[in-house]
C-alpha cells in the first residue's frame, strides 16, 4: 500500500465516520472532503472542484425542479388519488396498488416528493377504511424507494453511475435500460409486501386508538392531552380581573398559552388577546407545571388540573385539532417552535409533539424539530386551511384544498414527456435534457423561481458534488485498484455472480450509514476496477451498485422517505428492521439474479 492509497482511504474512512456520527451536516462533510483532497495534493484544485460542474450534479438538480413542477401543478396529486382510488378497501389490495402507484410516480419524480404527495391521501384512506396508518405508510415509503430503480431519473445514484460510464468512454445508461432489472424488483417486492410483508407490519393492539380513524376526539386520548392541559381559576381578588389576556403577559412572561376561557354563561375557545377576564373565569392553559405555579403565584390565580370534558371543549365551535408533519426540505427542520415564532406567525397552538412512537413530554417550544416529527395543532379551521399552503408542512388531512396551478398541469406533463423523448431518442444527454426541462418548468410558470430553489434537495447536490472528487482521488491514487486486487480478490476470482453479490451487499450495508448518493460515488469506481482487472463487463457491476442504492429499507434513516412516514405511522426503528430486512433479501435475490441472467456469467 502506497502513502497515497493510505491517505485516500484515510479520508474515505473519516468521511464515513462523519456521515454516520451526524455531528456535522452531510453537505458540510462533503465540502470538507473537497478541501481534504485538494489540500493533501491528491487532486489539483481544478480536479477537486470539478464535481460542481459535473453533468451528474446538473442532472440531479434539474430533476428536482421538474419533480417540483409536477407537484405544484397538481399532476402528482391527481395521479396519486386516481391510483389509490382503484384499490378499494382490501388491505392487501391497497398495499399492492399503493406500492405500484407510488413506484410509477417515483420513476418520474423525486422519491421523497412522491411519498409526500401520497402521504395525506393515504391518511385519508385510513380514516375512511379504519385501517391503521402503520399498515400502509411503510409500504408507501418502500414503494417510492423501489420506484427509483425503474428509470434513469428515478434516483440520483442512477444519474451518478450513468455519468461515470460516460466519463470512461462507455455508453451512458439509457432512460429505460435499468427498467429491465428494476421492474422485476418492484413487482416481486410488491407481491412480497402484499402477502408476507404485511404480516410483519405493526398493528399496535396496545394503542387501539391508533388503529381507528384519527378524529379530533381521538387525538385527545392518543396524545394524552388532559395530562398536559392545566386550569387556572380567576378569583375575585386577582389583579388580572378586568384586564385583557394580552395585558396579563401570560405567554410572554410565563410561557403559558391560553387555549380557552370557561365561564358559566359561555366557553371562549382560542380566545383573542383582547379578551377581558372576569372573576370566576377558568382558564385552560398549555405549559409546564413549574411555569403554571409561577404564573399562578405572580398573577394571584389558583392552579388545578383539567377534566377530559374540559379538554374536549377545545373542539367546540370553529376550532379543532389537526396533525401536521415536516415536509421534505422543510425550513422548520433543526429549528425550534420558538425560533419559528409559530404561534404568532400562524395563529395556531402546538399542543403536542409526537416522535419515535410517543408524545414528547419535555418543553416542546424549545425542542429542535426533526424529519418524521408530527405536531398536534389546535386552532380555527380557517387557519388550518391557510396552513395547507405552507410548503414546509404537510397537513395530514388530504391536499385537495391546497392551491395548485392545475391549469399548468398539461404543460408540466408535456415537458416531462418531452424530456424523456429527447433522452430515449439520443438527441441529448440526460443532463442537457433535464436542464432544458427544468428551465421550461420555470419559464412556463409551472414553478416560481423561489419554489424551484426550495424543490432542490441541496444537501443531495452538495453530497454528490463533494464526493465525486473523492471517487476520482481513489482511482488516481490507486486505492480502487488496491481494493479490487487485494481486499476483494478472494471473491473476485470466483466469477461474475459472487462479485455482483458482494457489491450489492456492500452497497446496502454502506447505505445504512451514509447517503445512497455518496455510496454510489465511492463504490462505483471499485466496480470499474474489478471489471478492468478481471476482464468483465463493467456495466452490470456498476448497475449492481446503483440498484442496491435503492434497497434502503432496514432503518428509518436509510432513506428520507422512510423518515417522512415515521411520525404519521407511529413507527419505531425496530419496525423498519422487522419488515425491511426480509424485503432487502428479496431485492438481493431478484436484482443479482436479473443482472446475472441479462449479462451472462462473464458479463459480456
Amino acid at each position: 500500500m502506497t502513502p497515497e492509497i493510505a491517505l485516500t482511504l484515510g479520508i474515505v474512512i473519516a468521511a464515513i465516520v462523519l456521515f454516520v456520527s451526524e455531528r456535522l451536516p452531510v453537505d458540510v462533510v462533503a465540502l470538507l472532503v473537497v478541501l481534504a483532497v485538494a489540500v493533501s495534493g491528491l487532486l489539483t484544485p481544478a480536479e477537486a472542484f470539478a464535481g460542481f460542474a459535473s453533468p451528474a450534479v446538473i442532472a440531479v438538480g434539474a430533476i428536482f425542479i421538474v419533480s417540483g413542477g409536477l407537484f405544484q401543478t397538481g399532476v402528482a396529486g391527481r395521479m396519486g388519488r386516481f391510483i389509490v382510488g382503484l384499490a378499494g378497501k382490501s388491505e392487501a389490495r391497497l398495499i399492492a396498488v399503493l406500492m405500484m402507484g407510488v413506484a410509477l410516480l417515483s420513476a418520474a419524480m423525486n422519491n421523497v416528493a412522491a411519498t409526500a404527495v401520497l402521504l395525506p391521501v393515504v391518511i385519508g384512506i385510513c380514516r375512511q377504511t379504519g385501517i391503521a396508518p402503520s399498515r400502509l405508510l411503510i409500504p408507501l415509503a418502500y414503494g417510492a424507494v423501489m420506484g427509483g430503480t425503474l428509470t434513469l431519473i428515478g434516483t440520483p445514484p442512477n444519474l451518478i453511475v450513468s455519468d461515470l460510464l460516460r466519463g470512461r468512454g462507455l455508453a451512458p445508461l439509457g432512460f429505460f435500460e435499468i427498467t429491465w432489472v428494476g421492474l422485476p424488483f418492484v413487482l416481486v417486492g410488491t407481491v412480497f409486501m402484499a402477502t408476507i410483508g404485511r404480516r410483519l407490519l405493526p398493528d399496535r393492539p396496545s394503542r387501539e386508538k391508533l388503529r381507528r380513524t384519527r378524529l379530533p376526539e381521538e387525538l385527545l386520548d392518543i396524545y394524552h392531552l388532559p395530562d398536559y392541559i392545566y386550569a387556572l381559576n380567576v378569583p375575585a381578588n386577582s389583579p388580572v380581573v378586568g384586564r385583557t389576556l394580552a395585558e396579563t403577559a401570560m405567554r410572554h412572561d410565563f410561557g403559558m398559552t391560553v387555549l380557552g376561557v370557561v365561564r358559566a354563561s359561555e366557553h371562549v375557545i382560542d380566545p383573542d388577546p383582547s379578551e377581558i377576564l372576569t372573576a370566576g373565569d377558568r382558564l385552560l392553559v398549555e405549559g409546564g407545571p413549574r411555569r403554571l405555579e409561577r404564573a399562578a403565584t405572580s398573577l394571584g390565580l389558583q392552579s388545578g388540573t383539567t377534566t377530559s370534558e374540559e379538554a374536549e371543549l377545545l373542539l367546540a365551535g370553529d376550532t379543532g385539532l389537526v396533525e401536521v408533519t415536516l415536509a421534505p426540505r422543510s425550513s422548520f427542520e433543526g429549528r425550534t417552535l420558538r425560533e419559528v415564532d409559530f404561534r404568532e406567525k400562524y395563529g395556531l397552538t402546538v399542543l403536542a409533539l409526537w416522535r419515535g412512537g410517543e408524545a414528547i413530554e419535555r418543553e416542546i417550544a424549545s425542542e429542535p424539530l426533526r424529519m418524521g416529527d408530527v405536531l398536534l395543532l389546535q386552532g380555527s379551521w380557517r387557519r388550518f386551511r391557510l396552513l395547507r399552503s405552507e410548503p414546509g408542512l404537510i397537513v395530514l388531512l388530504g391536499d385537495e384544498a391546497v392551491p395548485r396551478r392545475t391549469e399548468k398541469a398539461p404543460l408540466a406533463v408535456a415537458i416531462l414527456l418531452g424530456m424523456i423523448v429527447v433522452v430515449v431518442a439520443g438527441i441529448a444527454p440526460i443532463s442537457v435534457a433535464a436542464l432544458g426541462a427544468a428551465l421550461l418548468i420555470i419559464l412556463t410558470g409551472c414553478l416560481r423561481m423561489d419554489e424551484a430553489y426550495r424543490a432542490i434537495e441541496w444537501n443531495v447536490v452538495f453530497v454528490v458534488a463533494g464526493t465525486l472528487p473523492l471517487g476520482v482521488a481513489m482511482e488516481k491514487s490507486g486505492a480502487t485498484q488496491w481494493l479490487a486486487d487485494v481486499a476483494l480478490s478472494p471473491v473476485v476470482d470466483l466469477g461474475m455472480l459472487p462479485v455482483l453479490a458482494v457489491l450489492f451487499v456492500t452497497t446496502v450495508g454502506l447505505n445504512l450509514a451514509i447517503s445512497n448518493s455518496a455510496t454510489a460515488v465511492l463504490l462505483a469506481p471499485i466496480a470499474f476496477s474489478i471489471a478492468a482487472s478481471r476482464g468483465l463487463d463493467a456495466r452490470p457491476l456498476v448497475l449492481a451498485v446503483a440498484l442496491a442504492s435503492s434497497v434502503a429499507f432496514a432503518t428509518p434513516i436509510a432513506h428520507q422517505s422512510n423518515l417522512l412516514v415515521m411520525g404519521p405511522g407511529d413507527y419505531r426503528s425496530s419496525d423498519y428492521v422487522k419488515v425491511g430486512l426480509p424485503l432487502s433479501l428479496v431485492g438481493f435475490i431478484v436484482v443479482v439474479l436479473a443482472l446475472w441472467v441479462l449479462w451472462g456469467p462473464s458479463g459480456a
